[in-house]
């Protein structure tokens, strides 16, 4: 059975020395690829990485299509050292950091935001959608924010106990975070006395 026809049946096993030469020597001859491949014994995959360890590491990433050429012009140079250009390693990958996660819509409002937006909302019906609505006072239970909105609509209605006469504005702040649903009463639960 001639040599160019018995397959890779060097795959898996080490490349010697004399293998990397003989691969050197078909392509200086202007061998192809798919002769390189069959001379070696190995699989096309194994035959190209090899040769592309052979070429400086610019031009390590050029497609597998175009190893066999650039290997080629890099070996018509009589000076090109192919044995110390397969010891270079290339530099390590670049630490690209991945991009920050850039949130839309409500759960893109920052604390603050969705506060006061929360607030002003749930204090008129025809501002907003009920799904609205319903999506912020979510959000901010999520992110345990009850207590400030309620803080705020408490701040808000300080300033208007004196012209609509509200008196007990405990209840009034308690009734308000009930009623659209963040269900926050003014002071923490105590355990009971002992």
């Amino acid at each position: 059975m001639p040599e160019e026809t018995e397959g890779p049946d060097r795959t898996g096993r080490p490349w010697t020395d004399e293998e990397t030469a003989r691969i050197v020597a078909l392509v200086r001859d202007g061998a192809d690829e798919h002769t390189v491949t069959l001379r070696a014994r190995r699989s096309t995959t194994s035959v190209v990485h090899r040769m592309r360890r052979m070429l400086p590491l610019e031009h390590r990433s050029c497609p597998a299509d175009m190893v066999v050429p650039a290997l080629r012009g890099h070996l018509r140079d009589p000076d090109y050292d192919w044995r110390a250009t397969m010891l270079l390693t290339p530099p390590p990958r670049p630490v690209v950091r991945s991009p920050d996660i850039v949130r839309t819509g409500v759960a893109g409002l920052t604390d603050g935001d969705l506060v006061g937006i929360t607030h002003s909302v749930l204090l008129d019906d025809r501002a907003a959608t009920a799904d609205l609505r319903e999506r912020l006072v979510g959000e901010v239970r999520d992110r345990g924010l009850g207590r400030q909105v309620v803080d705020s609509h408490e701040t808000y209605l300080t300033t208007l106990r004196e012209p609509f006469g509200v008196r007990d504005l405990d209840e009034w702040v308690h009734r308000w975070s009930e009623a659209v649903g963040l269900g926050v009463s003014r002071f923490p639960d105590y355990p009971p006395w002992q």
